[in-house]
């Protein structure tokens, strides 16, 4: 990797793992981000699990982790019969391997950015992941973790709104150059708002936001896990009190929720509805 392009991995897996999402260069930057939760599922498991084993968690080594989500990806076509497994992976780990695939696709310049939460819920420290990408003449905000892209304006104090099948996301150009990202997905009550904190990280950078998030983070160390099928998102968690709860929402039927009695079975009752065991 060269400091210039700290994102690049090897050409032909990022070729192969576009493939496997379904995106193609000519496609443009703001389909990716889309597809990305519809392909891997986005959660905790994989910080979970480097947590326990006494390691930071994923995001900074973007072609290892292109090659575990093509091997999923690649089960989960060759088993139609049967769940195949993997990890939820950050945000962290959602806009390295983004970023790694705009790079072989020759697109860019590409940058992972820190985010702050700053919408009036926001926890006091909540860092988030996100893609800028500068692609013919046009800068995009990508959110890859929740599906979002917005072309982001050149005046100061001017915004553009993305409208799609899950809600509507906004960005606004800030004064100082920066920039703030609205979320408001219909399956939520709340608009999320994220500012922008650091424009240019590389992945040293990300490895310390990883390390970060193990002690300040804006969402509960407990099992989650998160697909979009179609105009659908299924979620799975661990409540506080230990039972499994499964999340169904589509813009036709609202939102649905399932109680059982643990998160293992609500693996379970997940990978029968998706098609994905989650570990």
């Amino acid at each position: 990797m060269g400091a210039d392009r700290p994102w690049r991995i090897d050409a032909g897996l990022a070729r192969e793992l576009g493939d496997a999402i379904g995106w193609r260069p000519d496609d443009g930057v703001a389909a990716l981000p889309p597809l990305m939760p519809a392909a891997m599922p986005m959660g905790s498991t994989a910080k979970l699990a480097a947590i326990a084993a006494g390691e930071v968690p994923p995001g900074a080594d973007p072609g290892a982790l292109a090659r575990r989500a093509l091997d999923h990806l690649g089960d989960r076509a060759a088993a139609p019969a049967g769940p195949s497994a993997s990890p939820s992976w950050s945000c962290w780990v959602a806009s390295t391997v983004m970023a790694a695939l705009v790079d072989g696709a020759g697109l860019g310049p590409v940058h992972v950015a820190a985010t702050r939460r700053s919408d009036p819920g926001a926890p006091i420290v909540d860092f988030h992941a996100a893609v800028q990408v500068v692609d013919d003449g046009v800068t995009w905000v990508c959110d890859p973790y929740f599906g979002a892209a917005v072309a982001l304006p050149s005046e100061a104090g001017a915004t553009a709104t993305a409208v799609g099948p899950l809600g509507v996301a906004s960005a606004e150009r800030s004064a100082d150059g920066g920039w703030t990202f609205d979320l408001g997905w219909d399956v939520w009550d709340v608009v999320l708002r994220f500012r922008l904190f650091g424009p240019a990280l590389d992945p040293g950078d990300v490895q310390a936001m990883a390390a970060v998030s193990v002690t300040h983070t804006g969402v509960p160390l407990r099992p989650y896990a998160r697909l979009h099928l179609g105009d659908e998102i299924a979620d799975a968690s661990e409540a506080a009190d230990g039972t499994g709860v499964l999340h169904s929402w589509t813009r036709e039927a609202g939102r649905s929720e399932q109680v059982v009695g643990s998160w293992d079975e609500a693996v379970e009752v997940f990978a029968e509805h998706t098609g994905v065991r989650v570990v």
